[in-house]
């Protein structure tokens, strides 16, 4: 997730804001007790590699600026027509083009150095590295609210200013290339840093960005709930393939009795909690008797139908006592919920591409003995009148779960702080925290 893998790059680049003495650092001549370990040829190879780290490290602010301030084209433009985060992100394009080190390569993004300090620009590296992935699965413009693309502006300008003044620090370093005309980069990142650090930060956003994808719990039933809870995960993941309409009905029967099931077992111990399980229980057994009379071929249900089959008969088997795990009950209705986003999304597609029908009786003639019989005869129509209503409104009013209050994680707030302090300290300064 952004707020991982930003908290990665933030700890290890404060880290090595820490630091001095580079050279010693590496192994070169210092104090009389510190013998040098390396050559200048070496520590020339190993700030080539810092040099890449660190070109990962511009790299991902670039990425950031352009995703949570997303102009195409800044060519011809001057500083006095671009605002604060185009200043920047034109600074960092420039500084990247003029960088001639290049991206690291993976060995050395996943190997351990030798050295510290080279080891805390690996990891800081490796944290941009992953962070790239988030910028693709929600982190970006049009995903966000304002507050949180300025949260995203923040974390990468506070990012450009503590690598401008590491710059200065690792200049004597036989060979380094400093970044391209470092005193603009700097101005840039510290006025969109303050530009940016105008309103209330929104935290948020840490919660945001690539997941590992979820997959599904193969091999033999499990026992007790751990095996309720296999077979709802399973169902959870099969839903992603929008099922037809006889798939969907029993799984819409399977929720049913699994709720039904929970309710009793749960009754003694939380009584509101079995109450909504009651009422999860309802609402499935109207959806059940509102498509009654709703088909439609296509789609992949097949799967989701027998996990959820599965599901309930676990349940049913489970024995009085066999929710009395707190926690596993609580994955249970996290693992529901997801269920019951998936169904309200089905059947609201269903309707709207017109995927599901309804079965209506229609009166006609029958003249197969040579005499004309009015007879009824069924046909299938789209989901209209009274059913869509029906349908939609139980869906949309009762069964959707509420929308999830994305809550900033704890520490998100205080380790900015940590971070800018550190940007900002200077020897003899006697806090490194703004909080303190």
């Amino acid at each position: 997730m952004y707020g991982e893998n930003t908290r990665l790059l933030r700890d290890s680049l404060r880290e090595l804001l820490t630091q001095h003495r580079i050279q010693q650092r590496i192994g070169g001549a210092g104090l009389h007790t510190v013998p040098e370990t390396t050559t200048v040829s070496e520590r020339q190879v190993i700030g080539e590699q810092i040099a890449r780290y660190r070109h990962a490290v511009l790299v991902w602010c670039h990425q950031a600026m352009r995703a949570a301030n997303p102009r195409i084209n800044l060519s011809g433009t001057s500083a006095r027509t671009r605002g604060p985060a185009e200043e920047l992100r034109y600074r960092l394009d420039a500084a990247i083009t003029a960088d001639p080190a290049g991206l690291p390569t993976m060995d050395e993004l996943v190997s351990g150095q030798r050295f510290e300090t080279v080891d805390l620009w690996r990891q800081a590296a490796r944290a941009c590295a992953l962070g790239e992935h988030d910028f693709g699965a929600g982190v970006g413009y049009g995903r966000l609210s304002e507050a949180e693309c300025m949260t995203v502006i923040h974390d990468a300008a506070e990012i450009t200013r503590a690598l401008v003044g590491l710059d200065r620090r690792y200049s004597n370093i036989p060979g380094w290339k400093q970044l391209k005309d470092p005193g603009r980069l700097g101005r840039a990142a510290e006025v969109c840093a303050a530009y940016s650090g105008y309103g209330d930060p929104d935290y948020s956003v840490d919660r945001r960005g690539w997941r590992p994808p979820a997959r599904l719990i193969e091999g033999p039933g499990l026992p007790g709930v751990a095996g309720v809870l296999q077979a709802q995960h399973n169902l959870l993941l099969h839903l992603i393939k929008f099922p037809d309409a006889q798939s969907l009905r029993v799984v819409m029967d399977s929720q049913r009795i699994v709720s039904r099931e929970v309710a009793p077992r749960i009754a003694e111990d939380n009584p509101e909690l079995a109450a909504r399980w009651e009422r999860r229980a309802a609402i499935y057994g109207r959806l059940v008797h509102q498509t009654r009379d709703v088909g439609g071929l296509y789609g992949k249900g097949g799967l989701a139908a027998g996990q959820g089959s599965v599901a309930a008969a676990r349940m049913q088997k489970l024995p009085a006592d066999g929710l009395g795990d707190a926690g596993q009950v609580r994955r249970l209705m996290r693992i529901s919920a997801g269920i019951d986003e998936r169904v309200c999304t089905a059947v609201e597609l269903g309707i709207k591409e017109r995927l599901y029908f309804q079965r209506v009786i229609v009166p006609g003639m029958n003249n197969h003995n040579g005499d004309l019989v009015r007879v009824n005869r069924p046909k299938w129509l789209p989901v209209t009148g009274p059913v869509q209503t029906g349908l939609l409104d139980t869906v949309r009013n009762d069964l959707r779960p509420a929308s999830v209050e994305h809550k900033p994680p704890k520490g998100a707030e205080q380790n900015r702080l940590d971070f800018e302090a550190a940007i900002n300290h200077r020897p003899g300064d006697t806090g490194l925290s703004r909080s303190t």
